[in-house]
């Protein structure tokens, strides 16, 4: 690999881990789906035959994203709070990790974007992300005000090309990149 080629590829991967990273956690904090973030029912990986999305959520294995989603909607129904109106979950990330896996990754690829996109563009990515940080039970809004739990929570993906967006000239919405495998873990 030439070290232009290895330049592009961190590049795209940090951008790439930068947008899932914010987007992900917005998602969880004001309450709205992360599902259309996972592969499972993404047309060119469907029509791939690629399996579902693995989950575990501390060591549990969860079939699909709205699982996953139903989970989270019991954190923040959580009964231990003492003010039912005030429940609140809230994740902040203190830090992010990426890492290339594949920079050539083909699965579920139209052939369109393999004559486009050349490994050495950064657009055939599959890379892992690592997140850590603290998760705050409670109501306040910044760290230590009235939150009645924190834990540590450390979150691993592996994420590949949405093909379904990239293949799409000039597409500004959807996410690029989406998630194949995911090991949430909370202590």
């Amino acid at each position: 690999m030439s070290a232009n080629t290895h330049e592009t590829n961190v590049r795209c991967s940090c951008e790439a881990a930068k947008n899932f990273v914010d987007w992900y956690y917005r998602q969880i904090n004001e309450a709205k789906p992360v599902s259309q973030g996972y592969v499972n029912g993404h047309a060119a990986y469907d029509r791939a035959g690629h399996p579902p999305a693995d989950i575990c959520i501390n060591g549990l294995v969860v079939a699909t994203p709205q699982e996953w989603e139903k989970l989270l909607e019991q954190q923040r129904q959580a009964p231990r709070q003492p003010d039912p109106n005030k429940r609140r979950v809230r994740y902040e990330v203190e830090g992010y990790d990426v890492h290339v896996v594949n920079a050539d990754y083909r699965f579920g690829a139209p052939q369109k974007m393999l004559d486009l996109h050349s490994p050495t563009d950064g657009v055939r990515i599959m890379m892992s992300v690592s997140v850590f940080g603290t998760v705050y039970f409670g109501t306040g809004r910044n760290k230590g005000d009235d939150y009645w739990e924190k834990r540590d929570f450390y979150d691993k993906f592996i994420l590949v090309p949405n093909w379904d967006v990239i293949e799409k000239p000039g597409a500004r919405h959807g996410r690029k990149y989406l998630i194949i495998s995911h090991n949430y873990r909370a202590n």
